[in-house]
């Protein structure tokens, strides 16, 4: 039988590991938020030219969710009526503008890390609008390619663009 010193240098041993996991799991984490969030200030003038830049690569695409009187977004077309694309999408990017901070937002999300959640993604974006309830699957987001999702604009001057590519 071990002896209590043994024990006690096994019990160590493990917690030590397990200090050193967790460690490397917020480590990760900090790198993983760090290359995919991008926040800046900015002007009124160059946040609009940064959607406008952004917006550009659709050409005339209208948006795949509008929003209705309610201001509840509306599927245009329906994404299963949609052909298949030969290039899949391999990022989720969401660009905010809040005009009281004078600051932009982009958030540029893998599609490997939307595959890992359930079957929706939930994404808030922090301006009072929720992504959650576009109600996007991504599946069949990836089986259509690069596509224009959203373009919410509200009356106070706050802007998101979601698109995928």
């Amino acid at each position: 039988m071990a002896s209590k010193k043994t024990w006690i240098w096994i019990i160590v041993t493990g917690l030590a590991v397990c200090v050193i996991a967790l460690l490397a799991v917020a480590a990760f984490g900090v790198y993983f938020v760090a290359s995919h969030i991008d926040t800046s200030r900015t002007t009124s003038a160059d946040a609009a030219r940064q959607f406008d830049e952004a917006k550009a690569t659709f050409k005339d695409q209208k948006p795949l969710y509008e929003l209705d009187q309610r201001e509840r977004p509306r599927m245009v077309r329906q994404l299963s009526a949609m052909p298949t694309a030969a290039a899949k999408p391999e990022h989720l990017i969401v660009l905010a503008w809040d005009p009281d901070d004078e600051r932009v937002v982009k958030v540029t999300l893998p599609f490997w890390i939307l595959r890992m959640g359930r079957r929706g993604i939930k994404i808030d974006s922090g301006s009072g609008f929720d992504l959650e309830r576009l109600d996007l699957d991504v599946k069949e987001l990836e089986r259509v390619g690069p596509l224009l999702l959203f373009d919410y604009r509200a009356t106070a001057g706050e802007r998101v663009l979601v698109w995928t590519r």
